[in-house]
């Protein structure tokens, strides 16, 4: 007699490729709990955040942990180094921030300014790299930093500069963080118009005090900004001196990143 459920082993089979499937997400849930402004979760927080029940939370991250994706610290968790050694391996790290080091050497010789390089990440700039000696004081942020485009020197250069209409979504999350922060749409718009204009951009205590910033966009072959530089102080640094250095460097990155696509 022929079986009269023939497709049973298949309708199995991709049953738990679906429970597979949800498990990966609830892991990746957990995991995308973590933020810069929280580096350190508790269990519950964590669950918490991923939206799931302690007793799945507690299941998934005991796995997670037993892999190396995250670390127990006392009553905490962090993120592990096996998760941070992969992260080192995605293209946008290793590209960009590899060919870009050597510019922002020349830039940090130069200027005696901390040096940063930032990226687009959804509807903010993500620090990407930093370069700081001995004698340009505390840097204001840490490499994986988010900032606000509306805020920040390197917003405002992707605002001017990015392929996407990012402006709409500045607007709508124009949160003040000082008293010097823009949290007008007129005079952000007013504020991109003139970074299109001059080609640089200048952050004045506008993500905290004391903080002063200038950044150049890293532009791509069509005009758009890939990576914004720039330079950070505890004081305004003199633009006449630093945007050209910036520029240079800016164009050099930029040149190197052509030949790698091309290569």
């Amino acid at each position: 007699m022929a079986n009269p459920r023939p497709r049973e082993p298949r309708r199995q089979s991709q049953d738990a490729a679906t429970k597979a499937e949800t498990v990966t997400a609830r892991s990746l849930a957990l995991l995308a709990a973590f933020s810069a402004e929280r580096p350190r979760l508790s269990l519950s927080e964590m669950a918490r955040r991923a939206n799931l029940p302690v007793s799945t939370a507690h299941r998934l991250v005991a796995e997670l942990v037993e892999w190396g994706a995250v670390e127990r610290v006392h009553n905490e968790y962090v993120i592990g180094q096996r998760l941070w050694k992969l992260g080192l391996l995605a293209p946008i790290r290793q590209n960009i921030a590899e060919i870009a080091a050597p510019h922002m050497q020349d830039v940090l010789f130069v200027t005696h300014n901390v040096v940063n390089l930032f990226v687009l990440e959804s509807s903010k700039v993500l620090l990407l790299e930093r370069i700081s000696g001995t004698k340009v004081g505390t840097p204001f942020r840490k490499v994986g930093d988010p900032l606000p485009l509306h805020a920040s020197a390197a917003g405002k250069v992707m605002l001017a500069f990015s392929r996407q209409d990012l402006m709409s979504q500045a607007i709508n999350n124009m949160t003040s963080l000082t008293k010097y922060t823009i949290t007008s749409p007129a005079a952000l718009q007013a504020a991109v118009a003139e970074v299109k204009r001059s080609g640089y951009a200048i952050s004045s205590q506008e993500t905290g005090l004391d903080n002063h910033a200038v950044a150049v966009p890293v532009l791509d072959a069509m005009g758009y900004a890939v990576a914004a530089l720039g330079v950070v102080h505890q004081k305004a640094p003199a633009i006449g001196s630093v945007v050209p250095v910036l520029r240079i460097a800016a164009r050099g990155i930029a040149r190197r990143l052509t030949s790698v696509e091309l290569s």
